[in-house]
């Protein structure tokens, strides 16, 4: 996903972790925030990333955050994911959701090239079906996280993931969920700021 993004030169990229059974999403960032060797760290988070960055701000101290694509409460989350959490519609979907993307995955993502799409399925490689359907519940069921870390959000104008707050970012991006990749010159430019 970052790959066309230059970082400052001592960043370190944290790889997704496999959550235990019955694992709640603060447990999980616990144990992700034990992989940050850096003090007082500035965290990047993408889409899912951007909710666990922000539990793990509510454990220890972190300079700023910078949000992509991305919710900073459960107000911002759109209605219809709070409708599938009060329906409890993650379980009715078939496993066929969680293994391979499919045209309305690539629709809701905004992804219509070649190389877009083998991105999203290289994402579905890397991730194992418990993990992304324990991810969607974190989502659907998240409360918030309280924290003191001042937040740079970089939403995306035509994100059809997380639509409430698409237009409310610091720096607007005209790109969907995915442009940080999709769109990279501009969310480079948005980022250079950010990390100002």
């Amino acid at each position: 996903m970052f790959g066309n993004v230059v970082f400052p030169i001592n960043h370190t990229h944290l790889h997704w972790i496999e959550n235990t059974p019955n694992e709640t999403l603060q447990s999980y960032a616990i144990r992700m925030a034990e992989l940050i060797k850096h003090e007082n760290p500035v965290l990047i988070g993408l889409s899912f990333g951007g909710i666990v960055a922000q539990e793990i701000a509510a454990l220890r101290k972190v300079e700023k955050l910078i949000l992509i694509s991305t919710v900073k409460s459960r107000t911002e989350l759109p209605w219809y994911f709070r409708l599938a959490d009060r329906g409890n519609l993650i379980n009715w979907l078939p496993d066929a959701v969680f293994t391979k993307p499919n045209i309305l995955i690539a629709f809701a993502f905004s992804l219509t090239r070649k190389q877009d799409k083998a991105l999203l399925n290289s994402c579905f490689e890397i991730m194992s079906k418990q993990h992304l359907k324990w991810a969607v519940k974190q989502i659907l069921n998240w409360q918030g996280a309280e924290y003191d870390s001042s937040v740079t959000s970089i939403t995306c104008a035509n994100d059809r993931i997380f639509t409430a707050n698409r237009e409310s970012g610091n720096f607007i991006v005209n790109g969907g969920h995915f442009a940080i990749f999709t769109k990279s010159k501009a969310m480079q430019k948005e980022l250079n700021k950010a990390f100002s």
